[in-house]
C-alpha cells in the first residue's frame, strides 16, 4: 500500500468506535422489564419489592429491624419472636446478622469508604432489597422452600469482636411447623475478607430433605460511582458466567458442574459463594421484583459448606484467597495483556506511593517497550511521505500500464529501503497494548478514591477542576474544567502537527479531528486513563520532535 496513513486512520477510528460504543453502554445501559418470567423464582421465595439502600453508618438497629420485619414469613414452629441483630467486627469488616432468616443485613468494609468525603461511612456490600443474602433453600418431596421468614435463635452476645487469636462462631437454629430443623453456622476470622458458612437441614418428623441450597440476592441497579452496574458472576465447570440485568430478565438456563464461585460483582467489589463440600452443584440465575438471585443447589445432600468472599476486586487479595477469583475482574478480551499491566502498576506504586505517579512510571515503561517498533513505524511513514512526489510522478507516467506501474513502485521502494506496510503494522501490533492498558486502568480498584495532585482526589472518577457557579458541561455531570483531558488533547494535536503532513487533505483533516473526538470520549472516563494518555502523548511529542530533526538531512533516492 502506498499510503499507510489510510490503515493508521482505520485502526485509530476502530479504537474510537469501540470506546464510544462502550461509553454509550455505560451512559445509557439497556434496561429490561421490572420482573422476570413467571415461574423463574424459587417456589417459596419471599415476594420481591422495591430496592432499598443499604444502611448508613449512623442508621439505628431499629431501622434495620423494621426493614427485615417487612419481609413476608414462611410458616415457622413459633412465630412472632423479636428480631435479633448480631454484630461481628474484624479488622477488615463489620457484619450484621439477623435472626429472621439468619440473613446478612449489613457487611461494611472498613478499609473502603462510600465516597472520598472525610466523614464518609464504610463501604456497604449488602445491596438490600426484599431478599437478603445468605438464604438457605431445602428441597423435600420435589418442593423447594426457603428460610426467609423463619425465626432463628442463637446463643452468645449481640456484639462480637474477632481477633487473630479468637475467631467467632455464630450458630443459628430454627424449626418449621412440619418438623424440619435448620442450622446455619457462620465462622468469622480476622485474616481476610472471607468467612465460612455451613448449612444443614434435618427432618425431626415427616419427609427427609433430598436437596439443599444457598442463595444470594441483590438489586442490579446502577451504583454510585463511574458507570458501575452490578452483574451476576460465576465460574462453573471452568467457564466464567457474567450476566447483567437485561439477560436475567429474559431468562438464563441453569448450569451444573463444579462451582468455583457464584455471586455478584460490580466494577470494584465482589461477593460470592465458594463451595467446599459438596462442590458439584447447579447454579440457578433468576430475576424478579427488581432483584437478581444466584442460587447454588446440591441434590441428594442435606448439608453444605462454603467459603464466602465479600470484598474488593483487588488482584492480590483475590489471588490470595483463590487464584480462580481473578476471573471476577472483567478485562473483556484483553485479560492476558491487562493483568501484567495491573501487576506492574502495583509494583510502581511500591516505588512511588501515589497511583498518579505510578501511572506515569507505567507509561514511561510501556513507551520504552514499544519504542523500537514505534520508531520503525514512524520512520517508515516519514520516508513514505518524502517519496510522495516521486510516487505521483510514476502514477502519472504509467497510469495506462498497471503492470509497469507496479514494477516501478516496487523498484522505488527497494532503492529507498521502504516497506509500504512498515508504518502500519507497528500501529496494528500496538493496538492490543492500547486496549490492555485501557482495561487494566479502568478496572483497578486501587485507583478508586486514590488522589493524585490538587483537585484530582479520585483517579477512578472523571477529571474535573471544580469551578463554583459553572454550569455542567453538556451531556455530563461535570461542573468545572477537565484539565487532564484538555492537556491530553493539546499534546495529541501537537503530535499531529509535528508529524509530516499527509498529501491527502481529507486524511490530514481526519487525523487532526481525532484528538478532538478522543477528548469528547474521555470527558467521562476515569482520570487515571486521561493521565496515562496525556503522559503517553507528551512522550510521543518528544519522540516526534527528535525524529523530525533526524529527517531534516534525509533525501530519498531517485
Amino acid at each position: 500500500m502506498d499510503n499507510p496513513r489510510l490503515i493508521l486512520a482505520f485502526v485509530v477510528s476502530l479504537g474510537i468506535i469501540i470506546l464510544y460504543s462502550q461509553l454509550l453502554q455505560w451512559r445509557y445501559p439497556q434496561r429490561g422489564p421490572n420482573r422476570g418470567k413467571a415461574g423463574e423464582a424459587p417456589s417459596a421465595m419471599a415476594t420481591p419489592g422495591a430496592e432499598t439502600p443499604g444502611p448508613s453508618e449512623a442508621e439505628a438497629p431499629e431501622a434495620i429491624v423494621g426493614a427485615i420485619k417487612a419481609q413476608p414469613a414462611v410458616q415457622a414452629a413459633s412465630a412472632g419472636a423479636p428480631v435479633r441483630l448480631i454484630k461481628v467486627e474484624t479488622n477488615f469488616y463489620e457484619a450484621v446478622l439477623s435472626s429472621q432468616g439468619a440473613r446478612l443485613v449489613s457487611f461494611r468494609l472498613k478499609k473502603y469508604r462510600e465516597t472520598d468525603a472525610p466523614d464518609s461511612p464504610y463501604y456497604e456490600m449488602v445491596r438490600r432489597g426484599e431478599r437478603l443474602p445468605m438464604g438457605m433453600l431445602v428441597t423435600r418431596a420435589g418442593v423447594r422452600v426457603d428460610d426467609s421468614g423463619l425465626d432463628y435463635t442463637a446463643e452468645g452476645p449481640d456484639q462480637i469482636t474477632v481477633t487473630s487469636q479468637s475467631p467467632a462462631v455464630v450458630t443459628l437454629t430454627a424449626a418449621t411447623a412440619d418438623g424440619l430443623k435448620l442450622e446455619k453456622t457462620f465462622t468469622f476470622s480476622d485474616s481476610s475478607y472471607v468467612f465460612n458458612l455451613k448449612g444443614s437441614a434435618a427432618a425431626e418428623s415427616g419427609v427427609a430433605p433430598d436437596g439443599i441450597g444457598l442463595s444470594m440476592s441483590q438489586p442490579l441497579k446502577a451504583l454510585a460511582g463511574f458507570r458501575d452496574y452490578p452483574t451476576l458472576q460465576a465460574d462453573v465447570k471452568g467457564k466464567v458466567v457474567s450476566e447483567a440485568e437485561k439477560a436475567l430478565t429474559k431468562g438464563i438456563q441453569p448450569v451444573s458442574g463444579p462451582i468455583t464461585f457464584a455471586g455478584f460483582g460490580d466494577r470494584y467489589f465482589f461477593a460470592a459463594f465458594m463451595p467446599q463440600k459438596p462442590v458439584d452443584g447447579t447454579l440457578t440465575m433468576t430475576y424478579a421484583g427488581d432483584e437478581a438471585d444466584a442460587v447454588i443447589s446440591f441434590d441428594k445432600s442435606s448439608s453444605v459448606a462454603t467459603r464466602v468472599y465479600m470484598g474488593p476486586k483487588e488482584l492480590g487479595v483475590l489471588e490470595a484467597v483463590d487464584p480462580a477469583l481473578s476471573k471476577a475482574i472483567d478485562f473483556g478480551l484483553w485479560g492476558a495483556i491487562a493483568l501484567p499491566f495491573l501487576r506492574a502498576l502495583k509494583i510502581f506504586y511500591r516505588i512511588a506511593p501515589n497511583y498518579g505517579v505510578a501511572i506515569i512510571l507505567l507509561t514511561v515503561v510501556v513507551r520504552l517497550l514499544v519504542l523500537p517498533m514505534s520508531i520503525k513505524g514512524q520512520r517508515s511513514m516519514m520516508k513514505m511521505q518524502r517519496l510522495q512526489p516521486q510516487v505521483e510522478k510514476i502514477r502519472e507516467k504509467f497510469k495506462g500500464d498497471q503492470e509497469r506501474l507496479n514494477r516501478e513502485m516496487v523498484d522505488l521502494y527497494k532503492r529507498n529501503h521502504v516497506n509500504p506496510m512498515g508504518g502500519c503494522l507497528p500501529m496494528v501490533i500496538q493496538l492490543p497494548v492500547f486496549f490492555g492498558l485501557y482495561y487494566a486502568l479502568l478496572n483497578a480498584v486501587d485507583l478508586r478514591q486514590a488522589p493524585f495532585i490538587g483537585w484530582i482526589k479520585d483517579l477512578s472518577a472523571p477529571d474535573c477542576l471544580p469551578i463554583k457557579g459553572m454550569p455542567a458541561i453538556p451531556f455530563t455531570d461535570l461542573h468545572g474544567i477537565p484539565v487532564l483531558v484538555l492537556l491530553m488533547t493539546i499534546t495529541a494535536l501537537a503530535q499531529q502537527w509535528l508529524t509530516p503532513r499527509n498529501p491527502d487533505p481529507s486524511q490530514q483533516k481526519m487525523m487532526m479531528y481525532m484528538p478532538v473526538v478522543f477528548s469528547l470520549i474521555f470527558l467521562e472516563l476515569p482520570a487515571g486513563l486521561s493521565l496515562y494518555y496525556f503522559a503517553s502523548n507528551l512522550l510521543g511529542v518528544v519522540q516526534q520532535f527528535i525524529l523530525n530533526r533526524e529527517f531534516k538531512q534525509y533525501s530519498p533516492a531517485t
